[in-house]
């Protein structure tokens, strides 16, 4: 989802009405004020809205700089985290389109916009059992990253490593043949937040390939002559990842991925 209009031109105040939807007034023209919900969601203790709300009085005058609700395109959080189990996915943003998916607390979503609909701010978001599906806000809150932090944007480390923007390198064990030994390949990370990170590990001879990371867990590995970067296995064992890209090995620090002591 898009955003739905820009900021608006004189904001007035923000209120929650007895459902818990929380409702922004402002004023479009000088004779014409408005009141009706603008990206706003109330995520059980946390309010997420575009104005900062101090009271639910006139009080509350200041902007936020951005809408955590909006897609990462425009800066909102990459993934939410369902709040309770039983928190049902619809295949529509309504209450009467089929529920396709039933999630369990804690479930992981990527974040791909909210607007409200029907005095509701629903949420439409995506993950690898159910696609794409619709989730009211209140039901979700922005989910930490392995690494403790809440990701927001898009995830921007694989252009950084492209253009050798890394924040930190090293040496790690790896193997570029199959059968054989461990040697010592060197390494640089770039890392976008919430476990998103990019790694290039260049071996002896100077063939490189990129890893590639989400929400801490291993995804792919960049095409090269030796293989499309789809053909992996990989496990985590104790504090290192251990991974297979076609017939190549690396042994990576968790600590080296998601920049965490």
């Amino acid at each position: 989802m898009r955003p739905e209009k820009a900021l608006p031109a004189a904001f007035l105040f923000c209120a929650e009405d007895s459902s818990g939807f929380v409702y922004c007034h402002w004023q479009e023209t000088e004779d014409e004020t408005v009141h009706k919900p603008l990206h706003c969601a109330r995520l059980r203790k946390s309010i997420i809205c575009l104005a900062t709300l101090v009271a639910e009085t006139a009080s509350a005058q200041t902007l936020i700089e951005s809408d955590l609700t909006q897609p990462p395109e425009f800066g909102g959080v990459r993934r939410w985290e369902v709040i309770d189990t039983g928190i049902k996915g619809y295949a529509a943003p309504d209450f009467q389109a089929e529920a396709n998916s039933t999630h369990s607390a804690g479930t992981v979503v990527s974040n791909l916009g909210c607007e409200p609909i029907a005095d509701l701010l629903w949420c439409e978001v995506e993950d690898s059992k159910s696609g794409i599906h619709y989730i009211p806000a209140r039901d979700l809150r922005p989910a930490p990253g392995p690494d403790g932090v809440v990701a927001k944007g898009m995830d921007d480390s694989r252009q950084r490593a492209r253009k050798r923007d890394f924040d930190a390198s090293d040496r790690l064990p790896c193997a570029q043949e199959q059968g054989q030994a461990l040697a010592t390949c060197e390494a640089a990370v770039a890392r976008s937040g919430g476990g998103d990170a990019t790694v290039v590990v260049t071996f002896s001879n100077g063939f490189q390939r990129s890893l590639y990371f989400a929400f801490g867990k291993f995804v792919r590995a960049s095409s090269t002559m030796s293989g499309v970067g789809t053909d992996i296995d990989w496990s985590l064992d104790g504090n290192d990842y251990v991974i297979r890209v076609d017939d190549q090995r690396f042994t990576v620090a968790t600590a080296f991925v998601l920049g965490t002591d």
